[in-house]
């Protein structure tokens, strides 16, 4: 009889455990665990704004060396080759993605704009002896071997020099490197979020226990989008000052902020079942 009393009293305790931490008891507890979830969706929201931040300056910034990088081959004036029969040359290797002509006075004209006392400079020696040259844009997949397609242009008849930045080849490639391992956290992270989803919601639910528990617990999936509409706020706030540090600064799209904010408040409330669930 004595061990039967404690095994209710035992079963009691437990019940009345459950109904606070879950809430149902305390209205206290069920406002500490919105507080909880809010803290927890602005926690990751901050780290995942920051990380679209980064995201996209990386784009930024790898955007705008690819556009300034080029590849430049020099005709020999001794060869007697076609420039046109070089240029198709050129356009027929792997990996050139745009091949331009650019003439002795084009040549030029741009260095003119660009120094105009190097020019001078230049022109003191009588005419101009600036040789033709073409501009070579590389395909985003070959700028990571550069060095070897290089190669390839020293074997075309009648290319007397090739000339290239290897620095801004390597700057390219760590901004393409950093904004694809963003992508694979982000991937890897969603596919964590949704595994535990489907193991939650999918543990004794049913159709119409999702959709009850939808209209009763929604105050956990705004609790969760508001800490992460907070976090938005905050990582703007923590990266405003040093905007002008860099011409490239950019702000995300507002449509990644809304992800963020719906992903966080799912989050919330798939946790809540799984509270629900546990206790």
């Amino acid at each position: 009889m004595e061990e039967h009393h404690r095994a209710a009293g035992h079963e009691i305790k437990k019940a009345v455990w459950g109904r606070v931490v879950g809430g149902a008891l305390s209205p206290a507890a069920a406002r500490k665990g919105y507080r909880v979830v809010f803290l927890l969706a602005f926690a990751a929201g901050l780290l995942a704004e920051l990380l679209l931040f980064t995201r996209v300056q990386m784009d930024q910034i790898g955007g705008v060396l690819k556009d300034d990088f080029r590849i430049v081959v020099v005709k020999s004036e001794k060869n007697k080759e076609r420039a046109a029969d070089i240029e198709e040359a050129l356009k027929s290797l792997k990996g050139a993605a745009r091949v331009v002509f650019v003439d002795k006075e084009a040549r030029l004209k741009k260095l003119r704009e660009a120094d105009p006392e190097l020019v001078a400079a230049v022109l003191s020696v009588g005419g101009n002896p600036l040789p033709d040259t073409w501009e070579i844009e590389l395909e985003e997949n070959a700028i990571g071997g550069a060095d070897a397609w290089t190669e390839t242009v020293w074997k075309v008849p009648g290319v007397m020099d090739v000339r290239y930045k290897p620095l801004e080849a390597y700057a390219i490639l760590h901004a393409l490197f950093y904004g694809r391992l963003i992508d694979l956290g982000f991937y890897g992270v969603a596919f964590v979020f949704v595994l535990f989803a489907v193991m939650v919601l999918t543990y004794r639910k049913t159709g119409f226990a999702l959709l009850s528990a939808l209209k009763n617990d929604i105050v956990w999936f705004f609790a969760g989008a508001a800490g992460a509409g907070l976090s938005a706020f905050a990582a703007y706030g923590l990266v405003y000052p040093i905007k002008y540090l860099s011409p490239l600064w950019v702000w995300p799209a507002l449509w990644l902020h809304l992800v963020v904010c719906c992903a966080c408040g799912l989050g919330a409330w798939v946790l809540c079942q799984w509270k629900n669930e546990r206790y």
